[in-house]
């Protein structure tokens, strides 16, 4: 199970690691603390997972179904960042914060997904003609 589902793994411990370095960064007086979070979590984990995600799915799953990842990736995103705001107390983003932070995320997985089906239908093409 965890050999074919190993970017959701990475991705739950990226969601581990960025509740551990918010947490930190909440009770935190220093400002760039909080940035320096930020920045780890929504320009590096969660891209990286994001990505992951759509390359081992694009190039594993042959099914229409794995287009419905990126949405899902972006779903979580705005999940963590809502639970995130709720177990805090704190109003974090406003709406428009909200759509952008998880859209990153989103492409990144959904690039990674177009490329990788784009290499297996290559490769497969490749392989049966010859």
């Amino acid at each position: 199970m965890l050999k074919k589902h190993w970017p959701v793994v990475f991705a739950f411990f990226a969601v581990i690691v960025s509740i551990i370095l918010a947490a930190f960064a909440y009770h935190s007086t220093d400002a760039g603390y909080v940035i320096l979070t930020s920045v780890i979590t929504f320009m590096f984990l969660f891209p990286l997972a994001g990505a992951l995600i759509g390359a081992w799915y694009g190039w594993r799953q042959r099914s229409w179904k794995k287009w419905l990842i990126p949405p899902a990736v972006y779903g979580c995103v705005i999940l963590y960042i809502v639970l995130a705001g709720l177990i805090l107390r704190a109003d974090l983003f406003d709406a428009e914060s909200y759509l952008t932070l998880g859209a990153l995320p989103a492409l990144s997985c959904l690039a990674a997904e177009i490329a990788a089906s784009v290499i297996a239908w290559a490769v497969n093409r490749a392989r049966s003609r010859g």
